[in-house]
């Protein structure tokens, strides 16, 4: 099964791939192309697609592991869901102290 969240790395980083790499990881993981229907768009084996998809999730990763941002969003996301939650409860002061812990947290 693949990695949704390799995608999303690939659109917070991507500019830190090559251009190839970069359409490697899109049609693999964003248009869902099988590693042969991409090997024969490069005009490369499928064992290289393969292998460069590999290195290029490593890199992904590696790099949220350094910055972070990934983690952040998915916080920050979580924090808006949860604020939203207990304004439709009408709990204002727990929706407050949940905003500015959230916004304390950026």
């Amino acid at each position: 099964m693949k990695d949704l969240k390799i995608g999303i790395l690939c659109d917070l980083y991507g500019v830190l791939l090559t251009e190839k790499q970069r359409e490697m990881v899109r049609d693999y993981f964003d248009y869902d192309l099988s590693l042969s229907e991409i090997a024969a768009q490069h005009g490369i084996s499928r064992q290289a697609v393969a292998d460069a998809i590999k290195k290029c999730e490593k890199t992904l990763v590696d790099i949220e592991n350094s910055l972070g941002f990934y983690a952040k969003l998915s916080e920050i996301k979580n924090g808006l869901q949860k604020i939203s939650e207990l304004n439709r409860m009408k709990m204002y002061d727990e929706a407050t102290a949940t905003a500015d812990t959230l916004l304390g947290s950026i």
